[in-house]
């Protein structure tokens, strides 16, 4: 979906879309739509500037960091962003960019993508590290089972090689 600025009457508008499935493919494969996104906002032409305020909801489905087990995560998240053109932007790079600059998007000066700006969102509302519970025990890296559902008998404290000669230090010292 594109917002073309020209529509825009007396420089400003709101903007609603409710994604079909599969109509937008979010660019990290470790995330699934598991419920199509709904964008709503508003945009204002100011100053040579494009502002755009909104809000995203969606649901994705991700696999656990440590058992891979796939949970759903809800994505609620509202923006606030500013489109330059490139030429404004270069022009302001002789200035100290400060944190407002953060939320500074470059853009042709025609149209603002909302497909990007919505695969953005949802990127930055997934977290870093996904674990299903708290206390999460992964996968046994001997057998794989699974150590949430299965107490497996296999020994993992093992010494990885390249440390052997520490660990024989240590235990010299403390003899």
């Amino acid at each position: 979906m594109r917002i073309e600025l020209e529509s825009l009457e007396a420089g400003k508008g709101t903007f609603a879309h409710s994604y079909a499935d599969g109509e937008l493919v979010l660019p990290d494969d470790r995330l699934r739509l598991v419920e199509s996104p709904v964008i709503s906002g508003q945009i204002r032409r100011v100053d040579g500037r494009v502002q755009v305020q909104g809000h995203v909801v969606a649901r994705v489905q991700v696999a656990c960091d440590r058992c891979l087990k796939t949970i759903e995560i809800p994505v609620d998240s509202a923006f606030n962003l500013e489109y330059v053109t490139r030429e404004d932007y270069q022009a302001q790079q002789a200035v100290e960019l400060t944190e407002e600059d953060l939320d500074l998007t470059v853009f042709d000066g025609e149209a603002i993508d909302i497909d990007d700006l919505v695969n953005e969102e949802i990127l930055l509302a997934a977290p870093d590290h996904i674990l299903c519970q708290d206390d999460c025990k992964g996968i046994c890296p001997r057998c794989g089972a699974d150590r949430n559902l299965v107490d497996c008998a296999c020994k993992t404290a093992e010494v990885d090689e390249r440390w052997a000669g520490l660990k024989e230090l240590v235990n010299r010292k403390n003899r």
